[in-house]
């Protein structure tokens, strides 16, 4: 039932023999770039955000690695190929060969936008991310790249890593942070960097 369904849903998604170029354009950028705008969120958040919030962002990376490891370890467990090595479909981007359960990129962006909302880190930011989870998620498979089950199980470990993050708060608050702040602002001093550019603390 589960792979009738899951190659019914991927041909449904799944570009068609004549696509248009524009979506065809949106979805390999979609596909490609939109974890790397995510992945600059977190350090744009930790100078740029609410300086009483980076406890919670540090949770918010614990819980990203922690999905992440899953996402490793789930790949042991489970081997599937991906559509083009199975003649299924049509593809529109380069892939290497490999596993395509789970999905790494969804995986970051789920964790990351969950995290982000559970541990209160940036609320909004967290619901964009999310977003931009479903959009990746959406162009993977229209690109012909990964099967909806693997966007099924980062959706479940993406939700799981927001989980552990938001579980990680108190430690991260406590411990963590004063250990990564006292780095950070070293480094900003050792640097000369304007703090007009890179706020310090409001206690400096």
């Amino acid at each position: 039932m589960i792979p009738t369904l899951n190659n019914h849903l991927f041909l449904a998604i799944n570009a068609s023999s004549d696509p248009n170029a524009i979506i065809v354009a949106f979805a390999n950028f979609a596909a490609l770039w939109l974890v790397y705008l995510a992945a600059g969120l977190v350090p744009a958040l930790w100078i740029w955000g609410r300086y009483q919030a980076r406890g919670q962002l540090l949770a918010t990376v614990l819980g990203v690695t922690f999905a992440l490891a899953v996402n490793q370890g789930l790949g042991t467990l489970w081997y599937e190929p991906r559509p083009f090595m199975l003649g299924f479909g049509h593809t529109l981007a380069y892939h290497v060969v490999e596993n395509s359960f789970p999905s790494d990129h969804a995986t970051f962006l789920w964790s990351l936008g969950f995290a982000l909302i559970l541990t209160n880190a940036a609320h909004n930011w967290g619901v964009g991310v999310c977003l931009g989870g479903l959009i990746v998620a959406w162009a993977r498979i229209y690109l012909g790249l990964h099967f909806p089950i693997d966007m099924a199980a980062s959706f479940l470990v993406g939700v799981m890593g927001g989980g552990v993050a938001k579980l990680l708060v108190p430690m991260s608050g406590w411990w963590l942070r004063p250990i990564v702040d006292k780095v950070y602002e070293s480094a900003l001093d050792q640097l000369h960097l304007p703090a007009k550019v890179f706020p310090r603390p409001p206690s400096r």
